[in-house]
């Protein structure tokens, strides 16, 4: 067959100047020649295709993008190869947005069909994908990585006008099942203690991620957000007003304000945090004293982040603590039962309701993780490359921890044979039966409670003679374990909060317009976009690309689609790397 250059585009003209020196060619199933024999890069470049499978996640390209998925992606070193990072970006994105859990489930879809979503081709087969994630996080661009991250995450920061300067920090256990000796940890969702990796997560005050830290050593919440969440939170939050500026006046407002669970309550941490940086906190008191009168509270009106309006009963005190030599704001809500909820912290600036609203919207932060976990699958572990631990980095002691555990056990078996030794009692008027089988009852309990008693005490003094955190080097060997590297992970896991936003802001697109009872149905609806076929219909002539999506089972959905769609048509939004404009709108439109 003989093939005239002119009517030959770009890709193919390459591939035809080839032919004489490689002898051969090669054509796919729509006549386009495959460019990866002869290693030219891809480009992009549509044809008129039908009912493509996922074909509705062109309509999350401008959101992903708002984002900033593609943005500064030049920075990274990337060896030239078919597949450009940009496709490498957006098939992961996809992938996320498609619920395909991890990187081994994209065997299972049509490559050819996708690769039509993105203009190529293709998309990357798994080996190749994993092959260039790696590519991307290691050697010099682990550093360019992790800039990369830190652009991402002080933007979000900067465009979250609601809550700016608000974080919320809490931990999520990555379990382990593999054979590394890990260190273990209490998961609350399985209530058992096992091996695995924590990730504690930064969102703002609706649920959305800016940022995670990863790490295999159970040292807790506190000692991470010390060490490492805070001076990430200084190098990287915006517009922060200098300490001596805040320290002028005590009631003058803070640096920022971190919100978190009873995991890291310490009166005297919080003190330190406000005093040194100006940093307010806010979390539940641990140790509350009596109950205030039900006289103190008033009943108001609260608006929760997603517009919940609810009445509760609120009161305050400006309490001090004479151990810290330490003023706090005490905040108590009177629930319906009459259990007092107190919530203590160093934000005295914001107002009662506020205070209250911020500690509420940790609910929001819990369904992220429990959404993440069953959409996103944040618990993938990703990669299993291993690399040596920092030996100066400090951990729990084995030793110690085991002391622990049995002094638990036996003030538990303490406890219990106390309760016993309360509710044993003589009958009146008892019987020399009943008195001597009560005598010898009280006898047998008396001497476990004693030999308990002196079972705690030879504990907690061999327990006072071992440190409590102990550096990586001075494991025994049985219990040093290699460290997951990561990096692939970290690259996944920026790329899952970014499709997380752009799904929530096309759920907020579509939420005015359903009923107060179908809102919480805006994420399934945008779900059900991400899975339904598309026409694609590229006018070069014209700069359009028409992506047309097949209808959904109601009518009353696709009113709502249609929303979404006019809303993404006037931003004007084009393909990226072409001067083709999308175009969104149903079929026999």
């Amino acid at each position: 067959m003989n093939i005239k250059k002119n009517d030959l585009t770009k890709t193919e003209r390459n591939i035809e100047d080839n032919k004489q020196i490689l002898g051969k060619a090669c054509k796919d199933t729509s006549g386009r020649m495959m460019a990866t024999l002869y290693g030219v890069t891809a480009s992009t470049e549509f044809i008129k295709c039908t009912n493509i499978d996922n074909g509705g996640l062109l309509l999350a390209l401008p959101a992903l993008l708002a984002n900033g998925l593609l943005d500064s992606i030049e920075k990274f070193i990337y060896r030239s190869g078919f597949y450009r990072l940009q496709d490498i970006m957006l098939t992961i994105a996809f992938m996320c947005l498609a619920r395909i859990k991890n990187i081994n489930q994209l065997a299972d879809i049509q490559p050819g069909e996708w690769g039509a979503l993105l203009g190529i081709d293709r998309i990357p087969e798994k080996k190749t994908l994993r092959d260039k994630l790696d590519l991307l996080s290691h050697a010099e661009n682990e550093k360019i990585l992790s800039e990369w991250i830190i652009e991402r995450s002080s933007k979000w920061m900067e465009e979250s006008a609601e809550s700016v300067g608000h974080f919320f920090i809490d931990g999520h256990v990555r379990t382990y099942y593999g054979k590394q000796k890990l260190p273990r940890r209490y998961v609350s969702r399985q209530r058992i203690c096992i091996r695995g990796m924590t990730d504690y997560w930064v969102n703002d005050q609706k649920g959305l991620p800016f940022f995670v830290v990863t790490t295999p050593f159970s040292k807790g919440l506190m000692s991470v957000m010390n060490n490492t969440i805070i001076p990430k939170l200084l190098q990287e939050a915006p517009d922060l007003k200098s300490t001596e500026e805040l320290r002028a006046n005590p009631r003058k407002p803070y640096k920022f304000l971190i919100v978190f669970d009873k995991e890291g309550y310490s009166m005297k941490w919080s003190k330190e945090l406000w005093e040194s940086e100006r940093i307010a906190t806010s979390t539940y008191h641990k140790y509350p004293e009596d109950d205030w009168d039900e006289e103190e509270f008033n009943e108001v009106t609260i608006e929760l982040p997603f517009g919940v309006i609810k009445k509760i009963k609120l009161a305050e005190k400006i309490q001090y603590n004479k151990k810290y030599d330490f003023e706090y704001r005490e905040i108590r809500e009177l629930t319906e039962t009459g259990h007092q909820v107190s919530v203590m912290g160093t934000n005295f600036y914001d107002n009662i309701l506020d205070v209250y609203s911020f500690m509420d919207s940790r609910t929001s932060q819990e369904n992220f993780f429990r959404y993440a976990r069953q959409d996103y699958n944040i618990d993938t572990l990703n990669s299993n490359e291993k690399i040596n631990p920092d030996e100066t980095e400090k951990i729990v002691n084995p030793r110690w921890r085991e002391v622990e555990k049995e002094l638990r056990s036996l003030r538990s078996k303490l406890s219990r044979r106390s309760l016993k030794d309360r509710e044993l009692a003589l009958p009146d008027n008892p019987t020399e039966k009943e008195q001597r089988i009560y005598e010898e009852k009280r006898s047998v309990l008396r001497k476990e409670i004693e030999d308990l008693e002196l079972s705690i005490a030879e504990k907690k003094e061999l327990r006072s003679t071992l440190d409590h955190y102990i550096t990586f080097r001075d494991l025994s060997e049985d219990e040093k374990f290699l460290q997951f590297h990561g990096g692939r992970k970290k690259i996944i896991d920026i790329i899952k909060m970014i499709s997380y936003r752009a799904e929530t802001a096309m759920a907020n697109i579509i939420i005015p317009s359903l009923t107060q009872y179908d809102q919480d149905a805006a994420k399934a609806i945008i779900k059900s976009i991400f899975q339904t076929q598309a026409n694609l219909i590229p006018d070069y002539e014209n700069q359009i690309l028409t992506v047309e999506l097949l209808y959904s089972s109601t009518h009353k959905k696709d009113k709502i689609i249609q929303v979404l769609m006019d809303v993404l048509n006037e931003t004007e939004f084009n393909f990226p790397m072409t001067n083709l404009r999308l175009f969104y709108k149903f079929v026999s439109q």
